[in-house]
């Protein structure tokens, strides 16, 4: 009889390691908490990303809990915690900055709609302490600037010329202005500097409160180079109360400056 020979049965597989508890919870609160808070500052999406926040600070406490109760490591989820409440308090941080900045704005379109806007103090004081007298020259941006007139009781020359011109709703006022352009390049001051009335109310108002055609147009001035000059007028409707005490301001249009200049009205 022959002997027979036995192969022995092979040796059990180790164990699979035993899933840690929380863990996924944890990981799941840490990626939600960094995707909130670095997405949070995102205008309108940042709603979106509230909800992410909240998600991640579900996953996290439910992770805290769990690694609390096995004693299991507690990082992960502290730090998918405290992501998550800085990305929701970041949310709320930026909606209400937008909010702020889109009300500062509106506000502003409002006040200006009728080309009226209220001085600040800065600019009353400004005002008060810098004005030139009419006929006197300043640096405005790149263009030599004078006032060289101001009728503060317009509305019948104005009203002269031309038929369809409208009564003012208060009064007008006209401005006569003249202008050398000093640049390298092109300028057109029609375009390139504004002129606005800072009235006694402390309040000023722009070109657009006037609609009247006038002798000579801003917009009728052609394009000048260096050392080109011009004269035009703009006028004004504004309250009679005003008039007292006002001051022509001009300023650079484009310029990144404070090149405002003012000329006393009377």
């Amino acid at each position: 009889m022959e002997n027979q020979t036995y192969t022995p049965a092979p040796a059990p597989l180790p164990a699979a390691p035993a899933a840690k508890p929380g863990k996924g919870l944890a990981v799941t609160g840490l990626v939600l908490g960094i995707v909130a808070l670095v997405l949070c500052w995102v205008p309108i999406l940042n709603n979106v990303f509230l909800f992410v926040g909240l998600a991640g600070l579900g996953f996290a406490i439910a992770a805290l809990v769990i690694a609390s109760k096995r004693k299991a490591p507690k990082g992960m989820p502290i730090a998918g915690l405290i992501l998550s409440i800085v990305a929701i308090i970041g949310v709320f941080a930026t909606q209400a900055m937008y909010s702020a900045a889109l009300d500062s704005v509106v506000k502003s379109v409002e006040d200006s709609a009728d080309g009226v806007t209220t001085s600040s103090e800065e600019e009353q004081e400004e005002a008060t302490t810098e004005a030139l007298a009419a006929g006197e020259s300043a640096m405005v941006g790149e263009y030599t600037v004078t006032v060289s007139g101001v009728n503060l009781q317009a509305t019948d020359p104005i009203m002269a010329v031309n038929q369809f011109n409208s009564a003012p709703t208060g009064q007008y006022v006209l401005v006569d202005l003249s202008v050398v352009y000093n640049g390298s390049e092109e300028g057109d001051p029609w375009i390139d500097l504004t002129t606005e009335f800072a009235g006694s109310d402390a309040r000023q108002y722009s070109t657009s409160t006037c609609s009247a055609l006038l002798e000579r147009p801003s917009h009728e001035v052609p394009t000048l180079t260096n050392g080109g000059a011009a004269e035009y007028q703009v006028c004004f409707d504004v309250p009679g109360e005003s008039v007292s005490g006002s001051k022509i301001l001009v300023e650079s249009l484009f310029s990144l400056r404070d090149d405002r200049v003012y000329w006393a009205a009377q």
